[in-house]
């Protein structure tokens, strides 16, 4: 069996929050969100949603205090109302810009015949759209995701459901994510074999890792627990 993350390893969601809150900002104040900007709103994205995760605030408040820091750091005026509004503008806008890495889908195609599921954080009702939007929920036999059953990533809980909904043996299931936290240390702290995709190779850990999904057959066909070196950019023509 293998499960894949979803966001930033399947989902190029950095590209999609970038592109849904430039709109926002632009539709909205006309303003034209420079580097700094959009690398603040991706900062503060995941320190609200770790505190979502982590049961210490709603989903709502956590996007409404998303936006309250993001309007004083562009220099507007903090408003609860407006940072509420723009948060549910904003999520309209998300479900409009999912989109898949460009290999992604030839991957899942060569992996036929291969069992495959998702292990994704977030709420159900979001993560399960992105699967929908992009036509690739079809290949996934198994998802599981932290709303839905009562745990998030890194508790290895959500792992260990995992392996029992497979059936099978947890030296013989396979995680693929792209954050060493995670994805890969409470993989490893279970005995889950696990694949880093390391796509900017900035990743200095002696892990199995690979540069991009048309890799994951070098990985199948090795030995996941002694394969420690990156490997080789593989691409579609190759």
């Amino acid at each position: 069996m293998i499960y894949f993350d979803l966001d930033n390893t399947l989902i190029d969601y950095n590209s999609s929050e970038r592109k849904a809150i430039e709109f926002i900002f632009k539709e909205k104040y006309g303003l034209v969100l420079n580097n700094n900007q959009t690398d603040y709103w991706s900062k503060i994205s995941r320190k609200y949603f770790d505190y979502y995760l982590s049961k210490q605030i709603t989903f709502e408040e956590q996007g409404k205090n998303r936006f309250i820091k993001m309007l004083s750091y562009c220099g507007y005026v903090e408003n609860e109302k407006i940072a509420m509004e723009l948060f549910e503008e904003y999520q309209k806008q998300l479900e409009n810009s999912w989109i898949l890495f460009d290999d992604v889908v030839d991957m899942l195609h060569s992996l036929e015949g291969y069992r495959l599921g998702i292990i994704s954080n977030g709420r159900s009702i979001q993560q399960r759209a992105k699967l929908s939007c992009t036509n690739i929920e079809k290949y996934f036999e198994i998802i599981l995701i932290s709303e839905e059953t009562g745990f998030a990533k890194p508790s290895v809980d959500i792992f260990y459901e995992a392996v029992k909904q497979s059936g099978e043996k947890i030296d013989s299931v396979i995680y693929v994510g792209d954050n060493i936290k995670t994805d890969i240390l409470p993989c490893e702290k279970i005995g889950m074999k696990c694949v880093l995709v390391d796509r900017n190779s900035i990743c200095e850990k002696n892990i199995c890792k690979i540069k991009n999904l048309y890799e994951i057959h070098n990985v199948l066909l090795n030995d996941i627990g002694q394969y420690n070196t990156e490997l080789s950019i593989r691409s579609s023509a190759q």
